[in-house]
């Protein structure tokens, strides 16, 4: 019996804190891993701080009354979609230091001007 209860205390000691660190691990090095609930959260927070992006770029074009809220919103989902592709790979904790960089901030204003020429935007 006593057996037992020390197999148990080593279980509950060792390999249990051993078996969560190594899923803490894991979830922290494949944060954008798709198809598990770290790659969803990092793909919700990434759109979302891309959205707000696309919110300051689609100002220049919301003053004129050609565009729609619709054709706006198809700009802003085409450009989401397309930056969070070149977003995938970088690490949540280098994500910002990646949008401010000035060869992403091109490549944003280009996509940006792709998309709002798709869904048919006029300055």
């Amino acid at each position: 019996m006593l057996r037992w209860y020390l197999a148990s205390l080593v279980f509950l000691l060792v390999v249990s804190p051993g078996i969560g660190f190594g899923v803490y691990r894991y979830v922290m090095t494949h944060p954008a891993e798709p198809g598990t609930l770290a790659g969803r959260v990092y793909e919700k927070t990434v759109k979302t701080k891309l959205l707000a992006r696309c919110g300051e770029a689609v100002q220049q074009y919301s003053k004129s009354d050609m565009n729609t809220a619709l054709q706006l919103d198809a700009a802003c989902q085409c450009f989401t979609d397309a930056m969070f592709e070149k977003f995938r790979d970088v690490p949540p904790g280098a994500l910002d230091a990646t949008a401010e960089q000035e060869d992403t901030k091109r490549a944003a204003a280009a996509i940006f001007k792709n998309c709002a020429s798709q869904s048919g935007l006029n300055q």
